[in-house]
């Protein structure tokens, strides 16, 4: 196995120091890529507390990310892609748009400044009630108990049981893949019912440590007036294909309008809990194309073409192991393929 990663390693520096990620920017003409970023931070920010390191990039690898984006494609906005797309023009050459999702503090004080510093836009999908830090994310809160408890193995009877080791690093992974999966995959009322069983068997009382993760609204309207767009990612993060259709309705809705009333109005909008579950269906789609969204981007990997569902558009998750430029680049060019 380690040879194989091996040669992998140097087939992927190969593609990305001997041009034929060039020849491929080339051949591509009428694509374009959105990015999906959820935090660049490293473990002093605390937001690992709450999401999975291996979503966030690093600063330092965003910096080097951002200077390659720059020298080889075109950064675009998302309103530029989206009314390009709508306008059924074609889409400019090597064009790329940087998204991030959920709304986490270090978007503010880690990923904005080096956007600014390179000269590029993003599109920031905030969840609106943790805005300010008044609500925790519930993925948040499942992360911090299954990871922070000092209990050898989480026992939970109702209101479904589970008995997961959590004595060790690799169990603990598993326990929170297992539970994330299964509470993606129920109606609200199951899921926080089962939120709060794993809390209980966790022993987590004090959820202080998670209060500081989320930006502001004054946070989020200086990056508005520099230029940053923002849109809408619910309310408080549900599965919109396992909620009742009222309330899919109000946290789209909702999160559309208080998102509005910070930043004028609200073009785009981004399908939370993509990873494990199914986190689009054409009512929640319906949902959106009534709440007069222009655009909707999802979890699913892949590239814009001209005639996209504008609703349904693909992107492609960046994590941590981007840090390595031939694993980014080649990531890129592969999504842009469909591969």
């Amino acid at each position: 196995m380690s040879i194989r990663r091996t040669l992998t390693g140097l087939a992927k520096s190969a593609i990305h120091h001997g041009g034929l990620s060039s020849l491929a920017r080339a051949s591509l003409a009428g694509r374009a890529v959105i990015l999906r970023y959820h935090s660049v931070s490293s473990e002093a920010d605390g937001t690992h507390l709450c999401l999975d390191p291996g979503l966030a990039v690093l600063p330092e690898d965003f910096d080097r990310q951002c200077a390659w984006l720059r020298r080889h494609y075109r950064v675009v906005s998302l309103d530029e892609m989206v009314d390009a797309l709508q306008a059924g023009r074609a889409l400019p050459p090597k064009a790329v748009a940087l998204t991030f999702d959920d709304g986490y503090l270090d978007n503010y004080t880690r990923a904005f400044p080096i956007l600014q510093r390179h000269g590029l836009n993003a599109t920031f999908y905030v969840s609106t009630g943790c805005i300010d830090n008044r609500t925790i994310l519930w993925t948040g809160i499942l992360r911090f108990c299954v990871f922070t408890t000092r209990v050898p193995v989480l026992e939970i009877a109702e209101p479904m049981p589970f008995r997961l080791p959590v004595g060790s690093p690799i169990e603990r992974r598993d326990a929170f893949t297992k539970l994330i999966v299964t509470m993606k995959n129920v109606p609200t009322e199951k899921r926080m019912a089962l939120l709060s069983s794993v809390r209980r068997a966790a022993g987590i009382d004090d959820l202080a440590p998670l209060r500081g993760i989320m930006m502001s609204w004054g946070q989020v309207e200086e990056m508005h007036r520099a230029g940053m767009i923002f849109g809408a990612h619910t309310i408080t993060h549900p599965n919109l294909p396992n909620a009742t259709h009222e309330e899919a309705r109000d946290e789209i809705f909702g999160s559309r309008d208080e998102l509005a009333a910070h930043v004028g109005h609200v073009r785009h909008f981004s399908y939370p809990n993509g990873r494990g579950s199914a986190h689009l269906t054409d009512s929640v789609k319906g949902l959106v194309r009534e709440a007069g969204f222009d655009s909707s981007t999802t979890s699913v990997t892949g590239s814009v073409l001209p005639g996209d569902d504008l609703l349904a558009l693909k992107r492609i998750g960046i994590y941590r192991r981007h840090g390595a430029m031939p694993e980014f680049t080649l990531d890129i060019e592969r999504g842009k393929f469909g591969a």
